[in-house]
């Protein structure tokens, strides 16, 4: 039995970062930038107002006043997507939010500033100003937000709809993202039911495989071929053979312990799989297996208990994803614990738990009751884990611990 950073080591080791391909912009949300991506335009593009209103030269306007108001004629109008008309100082342009500002005119009055004008009403011929304008008032510079060659978004991004909108303003149609790995969950039991509520004697629901399908969906990973196998080795043989063929990743839940019906471990071997660790000093999940099967395709046998699988998952697996994706290692943020927890000391505890910021704006985090490996209720009060270190039996009320969120941060 190795440690949980021995393990972890392993597995970076094994996720070298996946090929990179050009997807559109719009099919790119959730994906991984492979490479630091540029602005290929100016943001504005030009100067433009920033709201309704009449362009004006500042200076014009200097002496204005309730009791002295600068009158200026009203030249045309600007509108959006248009070109600007040339301009000369001494007069106003009436413009439209968006519209390019004239060449030589640099503030923008707001038409609510303005007294004679009505909404919705004719054009006016003039406009009487009784408040001075500043110099570039109500006017968005050119570049103002981004600079063409300026660098917008860094290698190894997850892609959020807010880094679409500035690279779809920034001008790329397409976008560099790191390949996701082709996926397989394998739930192994003859016992497992995969729907109902009307379950034979014996059977129980297969709660690991949805919960695996839904996470991996929620981590960019769309699409992963989800089967099942009864405990029988020829049966599972032949359907983790064929997931084999066509995936780069498979994670079986079951059948990884010690127990006659365990058989994960030797079907691997009989694949031509090396098995890489079997067995981390860690709870819950500690018969967690991860193999390399021929053609570098990667194997997480997660025990069955539905917790064994959730840590399995968040703190083996998801680095894993990570690394191949070419996504910084994550940073779990300090807490204090509420209470004293027991804990072994030859393990490393992954607690269901509760966080919270008290009135002084300290961390803090309470450990659940019900921390059995079975217990799925528990882990739905829960909004993070707490990890508990080793060389603890009883972890001491008030110390400082280590707490990941349930699902990771982009």
């Amino acid at each position: 039995m190795i440690s949980y950073e021995e393990a972890l080591g392993i597995i970076l080791a094994e996720s070298t970062v996946l090929a990179r391909s050009s997807v559109p912009l719009q099919d790119a949300a959730g994906r991984v930038s492979a490479e630091t991506l540029f602005a290929r335009l100016d943001v504005p593009a030009f100067a433009n107002a920033a709201m309704d209103g009449y362009a004006v030269v500042a200076s014009d306007t200097l002496n204005a006043s309730e009791a002295q108001p600068v009158i200026l004629p009203v030249a045309g109008t600007v509108v959006a997507g248009l070109a600007p008309p040339q301009a000369r100082s001494g007069s106003a342009w009436e413009i439209m939010t968006g519209a390019p500002v004239p060449a030589g005119l640099d503030a923008v009055v707001p038409v609510e500033r303005i007294a004679e004008h009505v909404p919705g009403g004719p054009a006016l011929s003039s406009i009487r100003l009784r408040q001075f304008a500043q110099p570039g008032q109500n006017v968005r510079r050119m570049s103002e937000d981004f600079r063409r060659g300026e660098r917008v978004i860094e290698a190894g991004t997850r892609l959020a709809p807010h880094h679409l909108m500035g690279l779809a303003a920034c001008g790329l149609d397409a976008v560099s993202v790191c390949d996701t790995p082709r996926m397989a969950i394998l739930t192994t039991g003859s016992e497992l039911a995969s729907s109902g509520s009307e379950l034979q004697a014996g059977q129980i629901r297969d709660a690991n495989g949805p919960y695996l399908r839904a996470l991996l969906a929620q981590l960019g990973i769309a699409g992963s071929m989800r089967s099942t196998a009864a405990d029988n080795a020829l049966a599972l043989r032949k359907e983790l053979g064929e997931l084999a063929e066509r995936c780069d990743l498979i994670l079986t839940t079951g059948g990884v312990s010690a127990g006659r019906l365990d058989l994960v471990p030797d079907v691997v071997r009989a694949l031509g799989g090396e098995i890489l660790f079997h067995k981390v000093a860690i709870r819950p999940g500690k018969p967690i297996l991860y193999a390399r099967l021929p053609g570098g395709k990667h194997l997480f046998g997660l025990p069955g208990n539905p917790l064994a699988v959730a840590v399995g998952m968040r703190f083996f697996v998801i680095p894993a994803l990570r690394a191949m994706q070419g996504l910084a290692a994550e940073v779990f943020r300090p807490a204090i614990c509420d209470d004293a927890v027991r804990s072994r000391s030859r393990l490393r505890f992954f607690a269901k738990a509760h966080r919270s910021v008290d009135a002084e704006a300290c961390s803090r985090v309470s450990v659940l009751a019900g921390q059995e490996s079975f217990r799925i209720g528990s882990l739905l009060k829960a909004n993070c884990w707490a990890v508990i270190p080793e060389g603890y039996d009883l972890l001491p009320a008030d110390s400082t611990v280590l707490t990941a969120p349930l699902y990771p941060d982009p």
